[in-house]
């Protein structure tokens, strides 16, 4: 009697044994498909920012990118060959990731990082294209996408069994293997981007030029080093250096136009293949400053005429 008794403890133990590894697995696999979904959002997201809402990434952008691409591409390769050390993989792309998507937002955020600014040609790294509530900007979403992929691949590497059954045989849901169940979650996000897109580009107006209004009604507050810091830090990376005379804004451009002509042109922004643009080179609405002002505008404006010529 007391065997049978000692027997069917040791079954009861076996069995909370085995339905503890499997909980384990679930946990770690499903980890790692919350990794896949954050990277390729990230990848999707920037593609979607930069192709269809216009907006030219800078050097510090690209860096970010060059982590993030590769990882959803290892992500979802990993999972679909189910090579149980992913996780080391795909760290090795997150961790420099985050670094630079941290030093980015340094760089955004932290007046005394202005010094170390690295991105001397093209679009200033400090601009903000996007700055909801005042801290969630672009390399803000890329840290957050670096981090669940570190956070993940932490789960999975603490909770999967280091020999015996690989935690990656399955799909998230046990009746899908894993490549039906990749191909479903990027599917889906890469279907829903390009339906955003296709929406997004369908709704937009041609820009129009205000040439109804006089120069009377600009306002004439912000003052001339406002506006040559400004144009440092939003323009110069496109136009040129003010002390080297604006070289690639055109003075004739300028003569032919209104003061609020130019202003609607900033505000607009304009795309690689406009008409106009000489340069193939898209320019981002309000020069990349979300909240930059009519005020500053103007002064921008009239910092134009001054030094490019009237």
């Amino acid at each position: 009697m007391a065997t049978a008794e000692v027997d069917r403890l040791a079954s009861y133990k076996a069995e909370d044994v085995i339905a503890s590894r499997s909980s384990r697995d679930v946990l770690a696999r499903t980890a790692m498909y919350v990794a896949l979904a954050a990277a390729w959002v990230a990848t999707c997201g920037s593609l979607y920012m930069s192709e269809v809402l216009g907006w030219i990434p800078c050097l510090w952008c690209w860096y970010q990118r060059i982590a993030m691409y590769p990882l959803a591409v290892i992500l979802a390769a990993g999972l679909v060959l189910r090579d149980r050390n992913l996780p080391k993989y795909a760290l090795c792309l997150a961790i420099p990731g985050t670094l630079a998507s941290v030093y980015h937002i340094l760089l955004q955020k932290v007046p005394a990082f202005a010094r170390f600014e690295s991105c001397v040609i093209g679009v200033p790294c400090a601009a903000d294209y996007l700055n909801l509530f005042g801290f969630i900007t672009i390399p803000m979403l890329a840290f957050t996408a670096f981090a669940i992929v570190i956070i993940a691949c932490v789960i999975a590497l603490g909770l999967r069994e280091p020999v015996g059954k690989n935690y990656l045989a399955q799909g998230p849901i046990a009746m899908l293997p894993p490549a039906m169940s990749v191909g479903l979650i990027v599917a889906a996000i890469v279907a829903l981007f390009t339906l955003s897109g296709v929406m997004t580009r369908s709704r937009q107006a041609a820009p129009s030029i205000a040439t109804s209004a006089t120069a009377a009604s600009l306002p004439v507050g912000a003052s001339r080093e406002a506006a040559a810091a400004l144009y440092t830090q939003a323009c110069a990376g496109c136009h040129g250096p003010a002390n080297a005379g604006m070289q690639l804004i055109r003075a004739e451009y300028l003569r032919q136009r209104s003061d609020l002509e130019v202003i609607a042109l900033i505000r607009a922004g304009r795309s690689a293949t406009a008409p106009e643009n000489f340069s193939g080179v898209a320019m981002p609405a309000n020069g990349g400053q979300i909240g930059i002002s009519d005020e500053q505008l103007a002064a921008l404006v009239r910092y134009l005429r001054e030094v490019r010529g009237n």
